[in-house]
């Protein structure tokens, strides 16, 4: 059966970041912790509310029981960043012109602030003044840990309606700052009516929840030096325009007519008016309009069935004792309004019984009229949904030519046909939300899922451009003086990154609720690759400024392995690079052939005794250097051969593999190299590198430098040349950057890229997201059996007869894993290797391989095949860690095909009772390509599966087998259950 394993790389394995948030309660800190725990942090919470039902059950969220106001018990973990949200109600509420008096918590947290032991950020309401600041950061020290964000009146799906003074006859001058809207909102649901104090003048700041979260991460995880930020989607409203865009969206959404009245004392003539907070000001773009946002929370409430009907609302109290009507009190032209209203009303009465006594007569035409207005508006939402699908293929493929401002206009247009289509459907369906409210539901969301996924693009060409833009000055050595701005397209890759994860979950729940799975999936694989892109072209721009030095002097050690003749660490090195960067500028790139400097090592270091044996090598070089599994074990030796050759340190090791330069020419074209008058593709890579560098080559020949050098300077050229010439104003560049980004993301993915740094930013990243490539990963340790029982394997081979067979190998890998009577496990490996090579000619021949098979600590081997050996003496069993290892040699011969087989156990058992769970990673070997795998679970008569990788595809069977391939590290975790 075909399977689908998991990814060892996810998309959402971002750097931890450990995060506390007071008040997590409530609908912002919900809505803050959600967002947080989709960018891969820890988040401690403080504070309790029914919105907490669904974070509970979060693996990476704690619910903590704490006094504030008391030092944090030294159990915890240091807090990188503090969200205090109880400041927005319970210090700042006071008058201003006095000194503020925090209370007890609020100054616990900002010590903590000012001793640097983590970033502080303070909610506070919009009426707070600046001057509050400049209390709070008296000591200079606070300043660069201590921030201050001023929000508006925060609202939108899900908030809550438990405002105890929003039924009728509240007074808004009583409310605190920020919670006007939210009353309004929760007054027009609950109870019909809208009630308003200080005749509607009081400022009403909207702040669409999205906005709010996108600001708050925004300046959480940049670097951005203001102190204080506003959280707000769009200037400030009076309340009574804001009462009035309620109306027109309740009219709309909640199809009703909602009351208007006023309540409390006239204003003060000659009030002072609160200061404009401009948009500009901001720092981020808010997307969100308040009419978007009224009817996207009114849909919310409506579905959820929480809107009051009419015969509900007259339940409530009557207006005459809790408030003023508004002929009582309003200006001619508002009680105008509100009579229009009234007469409304009356008016469709008489005229839905004048209809009634006009229709029978036309009831033919009308019925054509309705029909032709019907066939009309569904045609019209099919076409837009049409043009939704064709939209967004033009921009991505505009996007991929480098046509930016085209790539731009086709998705916003997309954005829109969808965000139409999604209008549209919802009142055509709306008859059938009664009888099949899943499936309408299913519709609803993938529309909805195609809308956001369509706008994420838009952000993901404004990081592009922006981006480019910086590479150029980057790359440019005339561009001293110019600055760069990393921030920006940071910011808008990451705001694609959550806004294509969203797309994809709305996408996840469109295909479990309803009907058309199959065209939501051909619509959701449309914008899956941007989920995937973003993430990466957001890493990349966060740690631009650590790789190229911000102001130090940076190189980095390149080396250039080539696989075609496989090696633990990748492939034999044969040409070695160096990257030069200086004052945040591109200085130098050198590409030299290995031998140049290998022949300066005067001390004597001794081989591997395998390399010994098959080769006669008597010394070790830089070349054979990566004899090791565990890539940041061979860039240690890499560095220290470096340093003993030429004297140098670096501050980093690169290694690229053959593969990855053969996907990069795949995607960006071919490089014309014009010393050889040779045009080299992703197709003629392999057979006319080996021509120029082998053939004919001789002791001392410079031929094999030539070449490799002459190439990759030529690679080198043309992406610096397309960047130098990407037209900021017509916003087009030649160079396929998104081509580049992908390659380099599937390099990195499937281990033809990998790097280690002494920066502890780039080294961190590199560590998590496994591209330092230890073994066994940072991420899975085999000997930890507390959760599940959890079972490794790890190929490693060494090319020993001095070819490039690898290209002409093709292998087939078999694993088995049997569960015993008494749940313990019983491991067969069989790797079949067959030899394509048709000759013993260089660069084919004989497959001579030094094989080593890491498997979990102890395991005991009792079975063992390779050809006519069969005794288990002939591998060399080894620990080291909390691994074994399983060493042999392997040869295959021309045109052959050889079995190799491993049987043995493991020493664990299953825990049925405490953790029935299996749980096996394999890991890839750098260099290789997807080579088959096949993964085949047995089970005794008692058990059976329950689910394999979260999926219930298997469940009940007693013998299970997955097909998959190693293109990178595959993982298999599997449920059992007693029958």
């Amino acid at each position: 059966m075909e399977f689908s394993a998991l990814d060892h790389q996810s998309s959402k394995d971002l750097l931890k970041k450990n995060i506390l948030i007071t008040d997590v309660g409530s609908y912002l800190g919900v809505s803050l912790a959600k967002s947080l725990l989709l960018e891969n942090c820890t988040v401690y919470g403080v504070g309790n509310s029914p919105l907490l039902t669904d974070l509970l059950i979060k693996e990476d969220f704690t619910l903590l029981e704490l006094d504030l106001a008391q030092p944090l018990p030294a159990h915890l973990p240091n807090f990188d960043l503090i969200f205090h949200l109880n400041s927005l109600y319970n210090d700042f509420h006071q008058e201003l012109s006095t000194i503020p008096h925090l209370s007890p918590a609020a100054s616990n947290l900002v010590s903590f602030a000012k001793a640097g032991k983590s970033k502080v950020f303070l909610l506070a309401p919009i009426s707070t003044d600046e001057q509050v600041y400049e209390y709070l950061i008296r000591d200079p020290d606070s300043q660069k840990f201590l921030k201050l964000l001023i929000a508006g009146d925060i609202y939108g799906p899900g908030m809550s309606l438990d405002f105890r003074d929003s039924t009728i006859g509240a007074s808004l001058s009583s409310k605190r700052a920020g919670t006007i809207l939210p009353i309004l909102i929760s007054q027009a649901i609950k109870t019909g009516k809208v009630i308003l104090d200080n005749e509607g003048l009081d400022l009403v700041y909207p702040a669409y929840i999205s906005d709010v979260i996108f600001a708050i991460n925004r300046v959480a995880f940049s670097d951005d030096s203001k102190n204080i930020q506003f959280l707000v989607s769009e200037s400030p409203k009076t309340s009574l325009s804001v009462a009035y865009e309620i109306q027109k969206v309740a009219r709309i959404i909640l199809k009703k007519e909602l009351g208007l009245f006023f309540t409390g004392a006239k204003p003060t003539i000659g009030k002072e008016p609160e200061s404009e907070i401009k948009i500009h000001d901001l720092g981020f773009s808010p997307k969100v309009e308040l009419e978007e946002g009224l009817k996207t929370t009114f849909e919310y409430f409506s579905n959820t069935g929480l809107v009051k009907t009419s015969a509900e609302i007259e339940s409530y109290p009557d207006t005459k004792n809790t408030g003023r009507n508004l002929s009582s009190l309003l200006s001619p032209q508002v009680v105008q309004v509100a009579s229009q209203t009234k007469d409304q009303h009356s008016r469709q009465i008489i005229l839905a019984r004048f209809s009634s006594l006009s229709f029978r007569p036309r009831l033919k035409s009308s019925i054509l009229v309705i029909l032709a207005v019907l066939f009309l508006f569904t045609a019209k939402t099919i076409l837009d949904f049409y043009l939704g699908v064709t939209n967004i293929k033009s921009a991505q493929a505009a996007l991929y030519q480098g046509d930016f401002d085209k790539a731009k206009f086709k998705a916003q247009k997309s954005s829109s046909s969808f965000k139409a289509a999604s209008n549209k459907i919802k009142i055509l369906l709306s008859p059938f939300s009664m009888v099949s409210p899943q499936r309408v539901e299913s519709i609803n969301l993938a529309l909805e899922g195609a809308s956001t996924g369509s706008y994420s693009t838009v952000y993901f060409i404004e990081g592009s451009q922006q981006f480019l833009t910086d590479l150029q000055i980057i790359a440019s050595k005339d561009s001293k003086n110019e600055n760069f701005d990393l921030e920006t397209p940071a910011a808008n890759f990451k705001r694609a990154y959550f806004e294509s994860s969203l797309a994809q979950k709305l996408f996840n729940e469109a295909k479990t609720q309803g009907i058309f799975k199959s065209k939501i999936e051909s619509i959701e694989k449309t914008f899956e690759n941007f989920t995937n892109l973003s993430l990466s072209a957001f890493e990349l721009t966060s740690v631009t400024g650590d790789l190229i030095g911000n102001g130090d002097q940076k190189t980095y050690l390149i080396l250039l392995q080539n696989n075609t003749e496989i090696r633990p660490g990748g492939g034999f090195i044969g040409n070695f690079g160096l990257v030069q960067f200086e004052n945040g500028r591109l200085k130098n790139i050198d590409v030299e052939d290995i031998y140049t400097i290998d022949g300066q090592l005067k001390e004597k270091i001794e081989p591997p005794k395998e390399l010994t044996q098959k080769l006669g090598i008597d010394r070790l070089y830089l070349r054979d250097s990566n004899w090791s599994a565990d890539f940041a074990v061979n860039t240690a030796t890499a560095r220290d051969f470096y340093k003993k050759e030429t004297g140098r340190d670096v501050n980093g090791v690169i290694a690229i593999d053959l593969s990855f330069i053969q996907n990069l020419l795949s995607k960006i074209g071919p490089i014309k190299l014009e010393d050889y008058k040779e045009e080299i593709t992703a197709d003629n890579l392999f057979q006319r590198g080996e021509y120029y560098s082998e053939v004919g080559s001789f002791p001392g020949s410079t031929q094999k430098r030539d070449f490799f050098g002459a190439l990759s300077r030529s690679l080198v050229a043309k992406v610096l040349d397309n960047i130098a010439q990407f037209d900021k104003n017509q916003q087009k560049s030649t160079l396929p950057s998104i081509a580049l980004l992908e390659s380099i993301r599937e390099g990195l993915l499937e281990k033809h890229i990998m790097l280690t740094f002494d920066n502890p930013n780039l080294s961190s990243l590199a560590h998590t997201k496994n591209w330092d490539h230890p073994l066994p990963p940072m991420t899975f340790n085999p000997a930890d059996d507390s959760s599940q029982t959890r079972d490794f394997l790890a190929i490693s081979e060494a090319n020993l007869g001095a070819n490039k067979v690898n290209r002409l190998l093709q292998r087939n890998i078999d694993y088995q894993m049997t569960i015993g009577r008494d749940a313990d496990l019983v491991a067969k490996l069989k790797i079949v290797y067959t030899n394509n090579s048709q000759a013993e000619t260089w660069p084919a021949g004989k497959y001579v391989n030094f094989l080593r098979v890491y498997v979990p600590f102890a395991a005991d081997l009792f079975g063992f095949e390779n050809g006519d050996k069969k005794d288990v003496k002939d591998v060399e069993v080894t620990t080291n860690g909390n691994l074994t290892t399983l060493a042999t040699f392997v040869e295959v011969p021309i045109k052959s095909t050889r079995e190799v087989i491993f049987t043995y156990r493991i020493p664990k058992n299953i825990k049925l009772e405490k953790a029935p769970f299996y749980h096996l990673y394999v890991q890839k070997q750098p260099g290789t390509d997807k080579d088959s795998f096949e993964f085949t679970f047995n089970l005794p008569d008692y058990l059976t599966v329950k689910s394999v990788n979260g999926q219930n595809d298997s469940a009940n069977k007693q013998n299970l087998t997955i097909r998959s391939d190693l293109a990178q590290d595959r993982q298999f975790e599997i449920e059992l259950a007693k029958k």
